[in-house]
């Protein structure tokens, strides 16, 4: 599972803590019973869009979810911008080019080409542009502004 190793060990905590069974999870977060209990198992992991709904359901930051942090920062759900202007703008925040990220990470130029298209990162991926950038999941996709 890559750098989402702890995902399913955190998720198990924090329904443990806030005494949620996967069912009621999965109705009040929007999500399917079914990828909630694969998420569980450690059989898979959520896509972008399901680990935001998630997040935002249970009112934690991205990083704390995957296991990037310890804090249980909260954090106020809102309306994600598009990704990949977003990512272009913390790129030239950061100083980095698309050629150097291509070059130093695992990550393909030609999913550079399919998010300026519209399509969302997978959240491993997420997690190694955040890692690479030097920057919080939550900031990398809009959540939060730090």
């Amino acid at each position: 599972m890559g750098n989402l190793s702890k995902f399913t060990e955190r998720l198990k905590e924090v329904m443990e803590e806030r005494d949620l069974r996967s069912e009621k999870l999965a109705r009040e977060a929007g999500i399917a019973g079914s990828s909630i209990r694969s998420w569980l198992r450690g059989a898979s992991v959520p896509s972008f869009r399901s680990a935001v709904k998630l997040a935002d359901y249970l009112n934690c930051s991205l990083d704390y979810l995957v296991g990037n942090s310890d804090a249980d920062i909260s954090v106020t759900p809102r309306e994600l911008p598009p990704f990949y202007p977003r990512l272009r703008q913390i790129m030239e925040e950061v100083g980095v080019t698309r050629f150097r990220i291509t070059a130093e990470t695992p990550i393909k130029d030609a999913f550079f080409t399919n998010w300026s298209h519209g399509e969302e990162p997978l959240l491993v991926t997420l997690c190694t542009l955040a890692s690479y950038l030097n920057v919080s999941l939550d900031y990398l996709i809009g959540r939060t502004d730090y």
